[in-house]
């Protein structure tokens, strides 16, 4: 027989339903709007550390080694470098001195008795660095003018703007010390993050003391204001000392000058010449120095319409002049035997 056919079709419903209403299932509507669908995750991404660069951020126009003029004065240089060479590491030696060479130095100041550098490093700003001197007290100040004062060489060469050689021994008989002669005379800081109390000889600290050296070399007298002491109050100071009769506590000594024809009883023979005078032959030449006096005393403090020194110079000039012209006069008529 053949196999019976699956019908397909629904089966019908049962009689009591049939000619009724089925009612349909509609989906009920939300006030409130659906959810967004999710976001994919995102993976979280640190802000990474900005690398530090390889080599130091070049600076134009900085202070470098060898841009300052050279003075007779430049052992103070080589002292500088060797104290640098004794205090600093190698790694710390070698590029500070290439931080000097190449000029990373935007600006170097001596001012309130310290050097002051802004040295540019590898990160985003320049670096501050101090170096110090310990300072003279007033007791070791006031035996220093003394000193000074009463040697005439020392004297003379600081009241005309020059710096004796030997000018440290003249501090070593006090226990004082004029130059840094050892690491230890140096005190250096930095805002650097290599800078440290046991360690505080970085790169730039031996920049700054490089290119301070230097400039000691071409103007020794800021070694003064380092200690304490400017160099315009030393000068000051120097001159009145100067000025005094005595900066001892003894007598004054008085020089006398020995005139042999001079009778200490009879003091009426003074301003007699003799006979003698015509054979004293004295050479009136121009001198080598112009106006040295005057270079020694430095600027007047008086004030007025004309400044004094240039006044008296003009004076001094003139009195030379007229001196030097009637010399040659003299000794156009035969000198004062002719005739």
């Amino acid at each position: 027989m053949p196999a019976k056919k699956k019908s397909t079709s629904k089966p019908a419903p049962p009689k009591a339903d049939r000619g009724k209403t089925v009612p349909v299932k509609r989906p009920t509507l939300r006030n409130t709007p659906p959810p967004p669908p999710p976001k994919a995750a995102v993976p979280q991404r640190f802000r990474s550390q900005r690398k530090v660069a390889e080599k130091p951020r070049r600076v134009r126009g900085g202070v470098k080694l060898g841009t300052l003029d050279g003075s007779p004065a430049a052992w103070i240089h080589q002292r500088v470098v060797r104290l640098v060479e004794q205090a600093a590491s190698g790694e710390a030696h070698r590029e500070g001195t290439e931080y000097a060479e190449i000029g990373q130095t935007k600006r170097q100041v001596f001012e309130d008795g310290v050097v002051r550098s802004a040295i540019q490093g590898r990160g985003d700003r320049p670096y501050t660095t101090v170096l110090k001197l310990e300072h003279f007290k007033t007791e070791e100040r006031v035996q220093i003018i003394r000193a000074m004062a009463e040697q005439a060489v020392y004297a003379a060469k600081l009241l005309s703007g020059e710096m004796p050689a030997n000018v440290e021994d003249l501090f070593a008989p006090l226990g004082l010390k004029l130059l840094p002669t050892e690491p230890a005379d140096i005190t250096p800081e930095c805002s650097c993050k290599d800078w440290a109390e046991e360690r505080p000889w970085c790169k730039h600290a031996v920049c700054a003391a490089l290119l301070a050296g230097e400039r000691l070399s071409s103007q020794p007298f800021l070694i003064f204001g380092l200690r304490g002491l400017p160099a315009e109050e030393l000068l000051e100071s120097l001159r009145d000392a100067r000025a005094l009769p005595s900066t001892g506590d003894g007598p004054t000594p008085v020089y006398r000058a020995h005139v042999p024809a001079f009778d200490d009883d009879d003091p009426r023979g003074f301003w007699e010449a003799g006979p003698g005078l015509r054979e004293v032959s004295t050479a009136v030449s121009p001198p080598e120095v112009n106006h040295m006096l005057l270079r020694r005393l430095g600027p007047s403090p008086i004030e007025g319409r004309f400044p004094l020194v240039g006044l008296l110079a003009t004076c001094y000039e003139l009195i030379g002049q007229d001196a030097l012209e009637g010399a040659g006069d003299a000794d156009a008529e035969g000198g004062p035997d002719a005739g």
